[in-house]
């Protein structure tokens, strides 16, 4: 099978779509389909390159405003059609549900290729970015809501990682095809113990005491402010909060962790290494979150896979990974002391902490990358399998259909 996958980014830029992507590109190409990913030039230059036999190619791009290190893609119509007539794919499965995607299904291939489309956000999350306040956020977030359900209705199936997040776009209005698919965490890598700890410790400098750990983009939709201003009353419990991650947000929070006073209770780890992340849940007491628009949460899932105690806000697909009272606890959104609170009922009970480990193992398990691997390939096998009796539908419906 051949399979072209689109997506706004891919390694070294890092997000989550990002690691998805290569991640299923890679194992397709282990499971012996021929595989093409368009995405964004992390050096804004036009130009393909190959990765683990993965044929990768790079679109001229350009500067992001609201995330400098995520390039937004840039290319023609022309330039898309020769980049399809090349991989010439069996299924093209977009990972970017935004122009890339626009331009894709202006090229008309409804009746030559299957469209496949995953999600990654809720329209929140772009929202938060546009600086306004009030009515006029929940405006932006209803545009965004009926941008996303038109563009998503011209695919043949829609791939959602939550059930959450699925079910607030059916409730909006989406009406194609629809299967939740994890996005997947490597059990094998991702598992208790200590392997690895000592080393992490010595390597990060990581400090005595009880560590909450966070690990993702430092960004304004992470809500990481959130986290730093329940650490005064955590700090007195000696506990110290270790970021991971680097981002946009990183001098603001910066300045709050010297407002509040807390340079030795936060620790800003900065970009760590994919192979010293397993080590790094395991030298960890804790993993909490803050965020109100995940639609499913890698770190979460890594840090469930690692048996860690979970904090989350209650909010969008979180609660699917954390059950409150059994592996950690649900907090109302933007709650800095009740997230303290939650921390310090954990810290002080080490059998229930015990207990909320064995339940993130047992919450992780259906979320393991096999499972992950296996469901996209079922569903491109049978969406190529059914596409001829689409054979003679109405090409290029998104011009009559969306704008």
């Amino acid at each position: 099978m051949r399979i072209l996958y689109i997506s706004h980014g891919y390694p070294p830029t890092l997000s989550g779509v990002t690691l998805v992507v290569e991640k299923l590109a890679k194992e397709m190409v282990r499971r012996g389909h021929s595989v093409t990913v368009a995405a964004a030039s992390d050096h804004r230059i036009a130009h393909t390159e190959e990765d683990a036999g993965v044929q990768v190619v790079r679109l001229q791009s350009r500067s992001n405003p609201f995330w400098s290190d995520g390039a937004l893609p840039v290319v023609s119509q022309a330039e898309l059609r020769q980049i399809v007539r090349e991989a010439d794919p069996d299924i093209v499965h977009s990972h970017e549900t935004a122009l890339l995607s626009l331009q894709l299904l202006r090229l008309g291939l409804d009746h030559e290729v299957p469209l496949v489309a995953t999600c990654h956000y809720l329209p929140r999350f772009v929202s938060q970015y546009v600086g306004w306040d009030g009515r006029l956020d929940v405006l932006a977030e209803s545009i965004v809501w009926e941008y996303a359900i038109r563009l998503l209705n011209q695919f043949d199936h829609s791939v959602f990682p939550s059930h959450t997040q699925a079910g607030a776009f059916i409730k909006k209005g989406l009406t194609v095809p629809t299967t939740v698919i994890s996005n997947g965490v490597d059990r094998d890598r991702y598992q208790p113990g200590r392997d690895g700890v000592d080393r992490v410790e010595a390597t990060y400098r990581l400090p005595i005491g009880r560590r909450i750990l966070f690990v993702s983009r430092l960004a304004k939709d992470k809500r990481i402010d959130v986290l730093l201003y329940s650490m005064p009353r955590l700090r007195q419990a000696e506990t110290h909060l270790l970021l991971v991650g680097v981002g946009d947000d990183e001098e603001r929070l910066r300045e709050i962790t010297r407002d509040l006073g807390l340079e030795n209770h936060v620790r800003f780890l900065g970009f760590v290494p994919e192979e010293d992340l397993p080590s790094l849940y395991r030298a960890s007491d804790l993993f909490a979150i803050a965020s109100e628009c995940e639609v499913q949460s890698i770190p979460t899932l890594q840090a469930a896979a690692t048996g860690l105690p979970i904090v989350a806000a209650d909010a969008a697909a979180l609660p699917e990974l954390v059950t409150n009272g059994a592996n950690g606890f649900l907090v109302p959104p933007d709650n800095p002391e009740a997230l303290a609170e939650a921390a310090l009922t954990i810290f002080a009970d080490p059998d229930r902490a015990a207990a909320m480990s064995r339940a993130s193992l047992e919450i992780s398990r259906p979320h393991a990358n096999a499972a992950t691997f296996d469901t996209h390939e079922l569903l491109y096998k049978s969406e190529v399998a059914r596409f001829p009796a689409r054979v003679g539908k109405p090409a290029n419906r998104i011009k009559s259909r969306l704008f």
